[in-house]
């Protein structure tokens, strides 16, 4: 029987297709709302922060906007000087405390504010000046798939808002996820992957570095493996050293990516006893690794994408050879209730 994770997994580039126009305007007036900006703050936690990061790298790499990350904790209690700023919160359920604090403290200070929800009547709507919709409907899995990827959808389309030419790529991406949905979902898990026993490793850098995030928190929420992200630098500069026999690394291989940086990595992880698995686009096959994963060539944001998409259908085929129970993810709440 089909879980309801693997349906939400299949459905993606459709709900794209399906909020593209409407989507787009929605960024057009954030961006106008925003006007000439300092700098932009973004709130979310979870998936969307992994989002979050996206923009980060997309934003300052195609449109020249230094995107800040929010630390909601601090807007508990306390005033965090916000002026300048163009605050943006990313809330699947648009229910998290911690998030509302960030946009009331960036309204108060006379920033407009902008929120990218999956529910437009949710309370964090009342501090925003514009909402923009993921239109995703209801997700019946409770790891999240297609509001993630209408997150990024609507990330990309604020980015192409702001910049002189249209973002390369994205009047496509839904056709785009289809075919690299029905791809991966044909394939077999490549063996590194499939007999990982003590843990998982997933690096990237740039925009490949939030997908390695996404990529890691659905692979432990979904199959129960111990999973965990960095950056290049970041691995290499320790944990590198860490893991050991039965342990697998998952190199998620984008534009940021050097083929020197990515033979460090991995020889260093091979040194260390772990089991390599590289993915990327067809132009990048020269790295040597246990196992590769290749995917058509597109623009580097894209390609992000369809690593997390990777991502999602490893996820799911691990949590079915492991016996997990795919569309509850034990320990798994919608709502981020903490801030």
């Amino acid at each position: 029987m089909t879980t309801v994770f693997e349906k939400e997994i299949r459905s993606q580039g459709a709900v794209i297709r399906a909020r593209a126009e409407q989507g787009y305007d929605q960024a057009s007036r954030a961006v106008a709302a925003w006007g000439d900006l300092a700098y932009c703050l973004v709130a979310a936690r979870g998936s969307s922060d992994n989002a979050a990061v996206f923009f980060q790298y997309l934003a300052g790499g195609e449109a020249g906007l230094l995107v800040a990350l929010a630390a909601p904790s601090l807007f508990e209690n306390g005033t965090v000087r916000v002026g300048g700023a163009g605050v943006l919160a990313i809330s699947q359920s648009g229910r998290s405390p911690g998030i509302a604090d960030v946009l009331a403290q960036g309204r108060r200070q006379g920033c407009a504010t902008v929120v990218v929800t999956n529910d437009p009547r949710a309370p964090l709507v009342e501090v925003a000046d514009v909402v923009i919709d993921l239109a995703a409907g209801p997700e019946g899995a409770l790891a999240s798939t297609k509001t993630f990827s209408t997150s990024w959808h609507a990330l990309a389309q604020i980015t192409s808002a702001m910049r002189v030419t249209p973002l390369p790529g994205l009047d496509v991406l839904g056709d785009v996820v289809d075919a690299a949905v029905e791809d991966f979902l044909a394939r077999a898990v490549p063996d590194p992957l499939a007999e990982v026993r003590t843990g998982l490793t997933v690096v990237g850098r740039g925009v490949g570095y939030a997908a390695a995030r996404e990529i890691a928190i659905k692979v432990r929420e979904v199959a129960g493996v111990r999973t965990e992200a960095f950056s290049v630098a970041d691995y290499l500069h320790g944990p590198i050293g860490a893991d050991g026999e039965g342990a697998a690394l998952l190199l998620v291989v984008t534009d940021e990516v050097s083929d020197s940086l990515a033979t460090q990595v991995l020889e260093g992880s091979r040194a260390a006893g772990l089991s390599t698995t590289v993915i990327g686009s067809a132009s990048r096959t020269a790295l040597a690794s246990d196992a590769r994963v290749v995917v058509d060539d597109a623009p580097n944001w894209t390609l992000g994408l369809v690593e997390v998409l990777f991502g999602q259908v490893l996820a799911l085929r691990l949590g079915e050879r492991r016996g997990r129970p795919i569309d509850s993810a034990p320990g798994l709440h919608k709502v981020t209730l903490s801030a």
